[in-house]
């Protein structure tokens, strides 16, 4: 994997703002687009973002990307958890705070 991590501003609402990031492997050729994760800031928070959503297209799930993306939020911002899940969130979360990549919320 060689990625890429491309962060936009897409708006905001009463109480935050919100971001999308691409995630791009720039070792896949043409089709470098993996999936995106749509995060957000509430306004009295400073350095500190909630991730709302990971998405990975099927062909790429379960390669490491997810994981890389909260990766790159953490090197960037303090990243929260506040415990909204789906299942499969849920495990994947859970896998992540067993090898140590993030702390328990």
């Amino acid at each position: 994997m060689l990625l890429t991590f491309e962060h936009s501003f897409v708006g905001s609402s009463d109480i935050q703002y919100d971001y999308c990031c691409n995630i791009y492997d720039n070792l896949l050729g043409d089709d470098k687009f993996v999936g995106y994760c749509k995060y957000y800031k509430e306004y009295f928070l400073h350095n500190q973002v909630y991730i709302e959503f990971i998405f990975i297209k099927h062909d790429y799930r379960h390669k490491g990307y997810a994981t890389a993306m909260v990766e790159e939020l953490q090197n960037k911002y303090e990243l929260l958890w506040d415990g909204r899940f789906t299942r499969e969130g849920r495990e994947w979360y859970e896998k992540l705070v067993k090898k140590g990549v993030v702390i328990p919320y």
